[in-house]
């Protein structure tokens, strides 16, 4: 009677003391300390493994960036525990994440099929691929929507256009989320069909207004879209000022543009694009002095940024300042001689201080690269040269 009463001591003390490396490795998940996190696991599987532990430590391992051993462990879940449809489902992240459509589709198709017949409506952890959530709690049920999204995402990098429609379609049945319209934009945009892209793009910014990739894809769509004047000074949105600002350039608004390629510069004044961007459309609007100083501004912090050159160039011709513009026409034609319009401007520039013999040459070269002006003054100032 006494050692029947040992043996159960014993037994309940190992379950009780397995539990709770089980409940401490799982606290410490939540909590985001995963060393800690890993460590109890470990305990915990070199005692007993079975499918809860081997989900957690897949779980942990995807969260210290190890794919490859999560994906190890949820198909140890599977073997466990054949029905287990989270691990087929975060099987299938990791296949879709890492390129391997084939597989994601397979897991996803799995889980589809199966989960209504699932009796399963526990709470686990899940990670998110959009990358906005991080890891979060949730029931296999809520993500139906969202399996489908990554079933057409899957369907789409394999080319499989129509079932990706198909499944973009049907996630819409249990959600509709900002990130759902943004990928079947892109769907649409493979497809050639921008209004119903810009549409979709439309409807995820009235459900997220500062969603910066749904106003990202739409300006690259639609070169008319303006940024809210309050999404101009988040942080998050500073990479989209150059876009926006070749958008307004790209559309005659050139104070406009000037005043976004403004807003990334004081955001980066390191960023020898918006330097450049702005010096642009500040010739256009003959601010010639000041768009020559950001060209300057661009090349010091780029010397390699040999565009600044000719542009400078044009600037001091504007000013008919032609010996100035020649110098950094040369300039940048002995780095770069293959720009037609760069060579015409050059012949210009040489023709208007009487400099006919290399201005012909300027104009063959341009006219060699297929500008047809230079053609034409080659007829006019060089027939008898």
């Amino acid at each position: 009677m006494k050692l029947l009463t040992f043996f159960l001591l014993v037994v309940i003390s190992v379950y009780s003391y397995s539990q709770d490396d089980y409940d401490k490795a799982r606290t410490h998940f939540g909590e985001n300390q995963l060393d800690s996190a890993r460590y109890y696991i470990n305990k915990e599987l070199g005692r007993k493994p079975g499918a809860p532990e081997y989900f957690l430590s897949g779980m942990i391992h995807e969260s210290q960036g190890m794919d490859l051993r999560a994906l190890a462990d949820y198909e140890a879940v599977v073997k466990y525990d054949p029905q287990n449809l989270e691990a087929y489902f975060q099987k299938g992240l990791i296949y879709y994440n890492s390129g391997s459509s084939e597989n994601a589709i397979r897991d996803f198709t799995y889980v589809i099929i199966n989960q209504s017949s699932s009796a399963t409506k526990a709470i686990y952890f899940a990670n998110d691929p959009y990358g906005k959530k991080g890891t979060f709690l949730t029931t296999l049920q809520s993500m139906l929507g969202r399996i489908y999204q990554y079933r057409g995402l899957a369907y789409q990098k394999s080319g499989e256009t129509a079932k990706a429609f198909q499944d973009f379609n049907k996630s819409f049945e249990y959600d509709s989320l900002a990130d759902f319209f943004i990928n079947r934009s892109g769907l649409y945009t493979e497809m050639n069909q921008s209004n119903q892209a810009i549409n979709d793009l439309k409807s995820a910014i009235e459900l997220e207004p500062d969603n910066y990739l749904a106003w990202y894809n739409l300006a690259l769509l639609d070169p008319k879209v303006r940024l809210p004047e309050y999404l101009l000074n988040d942080d998050e949105f500073s990479p989209m000022l150059n876009l926006m600002g070749a958008n307004a350039y790209e559309s005659g608004e050139y104070a406009l543009s000037a005043s976004y390629h403004s807003r990334a510069i004081e955001n980066n004044p390191k960023d020898e694009l918006a330097y450049l961007n702005r010096g642009k459309a500040l010739l256009k609007n003959k601010d010639y002095t000041q768009a020559r100083a950001d060209f300057l501004k661009a090349l010091q912090i780029n010397a390699n940024k040999i565009e600044a050159f000719y542009l400078i160039g044009n600037s001091f011709f504007y000013e008919n300042n032609f010996e100035d513009a020649i110098g950094f026409y040369e300039r940048y034609l002995s780095v770069d001689p293959g720009y037609k319009n760069v060579w015409y401007n050059a012949a210009m520039a040489y023709l208007s201080v009487d400099k006919l013999s290399r201005a012909c040459e300027c104009l063959e070269n341009s006219e060699k690269l297929g500008m047809d002006l230079a053609a034409e003054q080659l007829e006019k100032h060089c027939g008898n040269q």
